[in-house]
């Protein structure tokens, strides 16, 4: 009787536990799939960063930071060598690809994570350019991180020379107004070099994956008026595309953390690390270069243009 009653009462415990595991299976099931095969940590070779040669500097020189709003001793590393590879190199601009001041987008976090570590970079003469992420819009401060960053609206163009830098707002991806502007934009540009940053990837194999809202509402528009480089955050890792329809597309958010990624068909290079994105402007190619803290450079890529 005894024994019967036990194993009934084992029976039990193990139905309880399978439905516990078979729900929270269901409930986190694309964390758990994404855990288990994004399994790719730093890159296994580097090499010295080093400047471009002296007598073909670059017609224009970013630095580009994605997911900076987590302030410490990281994000303050990376701005640290970014400010060394600008007394070096100049940087005429610093991009930063949104989630800029963690948990909500307070605009009064800015100082430690934007104002503080990249002070002597802009105060040295390069311009902040910026794009919202998911956590700038949470408690409706996107407006004041705009008015803080001197960003001109949640979207923008800039014009330097042969390049036209589009930065757009893929919280509102769905907004037809940014659409109808961005397609306009795009179709009176002259430029010769044609590059888009937001912060929601529209393909990325890391933990968050890609967001195929963006890569609706936006891909096609890239792709009909030959955009070379979609630069993005969101991810907080390091991803180059293979390019697609023309377009290369790089995930940079590993300014302040980091998480394991993955790769997929259209990846070319990933790996997980702390590090900022070189962008070189040539009238001849774009040199893409994955740099981090210690200066070591795991990627880089040369982008022909398009027409």
């Amino acid at each position: 009787m005894r024994s019967r009653r036990l194993r009934r009462i084992g029976l039990g415990i193990a139905v309880t536990i399978f439905l516990v595991v078979g729900a929270v299976g269901l409930v986190y099931r694309d964390q758990i799939v994404r855990y288990a095969t994004h399994l790719k940590g730093s890159p296994k070779s580097t090499v010295l960063w080093e400047p471009f040669l002296p007598d073909g500097p670059p017609d224009l020189h970013l630095a580009v930071a994605g997911d900076v709003g987590d302030s410490g001793s990281r994000l303050d590393a990376t701005a640290e060598a970014i400010l060394q590879l600008d007394d070096r190199q100049p940087v005429d601009a610093l991009l930063l690809l949104g989630d800029n001041a963690y948990p909500s987008g307070d605009p009064a976090e800015l100082r430690d994570t934007v104002f503080a570590p990249f002070g002597a970079l802009l105060d040295g003469g390069a311009e902040l350019l910026a794009v919202l992420g998911n956590h700038d819009v949470k408690a409706g401060h996107a407006a004041g991180q705009v008015a803080a960053l001197g960003m001109p609206g949640r979207w923008w163009a800039r014009h330097e020379g042969e390049v036209l830098i589009v930065g757009l707002d893929s919280n509102r991806v769905h907004d037809p107004a940014q659409t109808a502007w961005l397609e306009r934009t795009l179709a009176a540009s002259t430029e010769r070099w044609r590059i888009v940053v937001l912060h929601h990837p529209p393909y990325s194999a890391g933990y968050q994956g890609s967001d195929h809202d963006v890569r609706l509402a936006f891909v096609p528009l890239f792709e009909r008026y030959d955009v070379q480089l979609v630069l993005s955050g969101h991810d907080h890792d390091y991803q180059r595309s293979e390019p697609i329809n023309g377009v290369t597309y790089v995930v940079t958010g590993g300014a302040a953390g980091t998480r394991r990624t993955g790769e997929d068909d259209f990846t070319a290079v990933s790996f997980s690390w702390h590090h900022f994105v070189e962008v070189a402007v040539f009238h001849d190619r774009l040199v893409i270069r994955a740099v981090n803290q210690d200066l070591r450079v795991a990627d880089e890529a040369a982008i022909g243009p398009l027409s």
